[in-house]
């Protein structure tokens, strides 16, 4: 499914996804942004498999405690009763850095799966408190610092079953490649980008933070050694009923209008959605996963620019530019990649 069309799209849509049977026991498991949608709904998948310790993070302790409530609720009948959430706002670099260093003290001697879910769309152009434009920053700049900074503790808590990363991108990212025409010439990709005078909609930028996720799972998969004991793959939950689109629905025609579109695309539930997640943490033919991009459960390939010799030379600078800016951020990025990842 390299281009998308509706006959594929609305083939999908209507599919009944399975939900892994998979066991988790033993298994510590990172489930970011997991106080809605499909980070609730496969937080509470995995939690009623009774994992070594599930965390669930929020964005501040308020939404923490009300998502600890829910889990517990949701999993009456089976009782888990090692669960936690811990606050992690990835639109400020700081917060990721200080919940990395709260990991290294208070987490778990493993962590085996880290499903970095959180994503946010702003209609709007907006900025972080560090300057980069909001979406590029939550969906696709926080997400790589976090997995970057978490990849040792990934790394070595890989046992027969691989350790895995999942980085929940969008079917979004089919459509970016008008955006992207001229982009061998730009200066910068991620400042570009970045900027206000790029001048796309909402919509595009997500669609865009969306693909770099898609460049960035296939970048790593490619500098990790082979065979692998970390999987990392990127999963597309399909289109869902979620608060994603919240920002849109403050309004109320463009919430009617929405709820239009939700039907006419036979948007699926989240908890449907959410079983791709589970899909991509705990499947068994974790091999045939790495470096991959899935939908509804299967390995399906990414848009045509990221196959074409155009997009495989974009991604790569697309690699080395996050590293440097990480980097900047964080001075562990360069040495992580120095000390576990090829050069290729």
């Amino acid at each position: 499914m390299a281009k998308l069309s509706l006959r594929s799209f609305f083939s999908e849509q209507g599919r009944d996804l399975p939900l892994p049977r998979e066991s988790v026991d033993g298994k510590s498991i990172v489930i970011v942004g997991a106080n809605v949608g499909i980070g609730l709904e496969a937080s509470a998948h995995v939690a009623n498999k009774k994992p070594s310790l599930l965390i669930a993070t929020c964005r501040d302790t308020v939404k923490c405690e009300q998502t600890l409530k829910i889990l517990r609720e949701r999993c009456a009948g089976t009782q888990p009763t090692s669960l936690d959430s811990w606050t992690l706002e990835l639109s400020s670099f700081d917060d990721v850095r200080s919940f990395v260093d709260r990991f290294d003290v208070e987490g778990p001697k493993r962590l085996n799966v880290l499903v970095a879910n959180a994503g946010t769309f702003k209609p709007i152009y907006a900025r972080t408190k560090d300057d980069w434009e909001m979406m590029l920053q939550v969906n696709y700049l926080s997400l790589a610092l976090l997995s970057i900074l978490l990849l040792p503790h990934l790394l070595r808590s890989a046992t027969s079953d691989p350790s895995r990363l999942v980085l929940v991108s969008s079917l979004g990212h089919y459509l970016v490649e008008p955006v992207l025409t001229g982009s061998q010439k730009w200066d910068n990709v991620l400042g570009t980008i970045s900027a206000e005078k790029f001048g796309v909609s909402g919509a595009s930028r997500y669609n865009l933070s969306k693909m770099l996720q898609v460049a960035f799972v296939r970048e790593l998969a490619a500098r990790l050694p082979s065979p692998t004991s970390l999987v990392v793959t990127a999963v597309d939950p399909g289109f869902c009923h979620s608060s994603l689109q919240r920002e849109l629905e403050k309004y109320c025609l463009l919430r009617i209008v929405l709820a239009f579109v939700k039907w006419l695309l036979r948007a699926r539930t989240s908890e449907m959605g959410s079983r791709n997640l589970v899909c991509a943490a705990l499947a068994t033919n974790a091999q045939d996963l790495h470096g991959k991009y899935m939908s509804s459960c299967e390995v399906v390939e990414e848009c045509d620019y990221l196959l074409s010799t155009e997009g495989k030379a974009f991604s790569e600078r697309l690699w080395w530019e996050t590293i440097e800016v990480l980097s900047k951020v964080d001075d562990r990025v360069s040495q992580i990649v120095s000390a576990y990842l090829s050069a290729r």
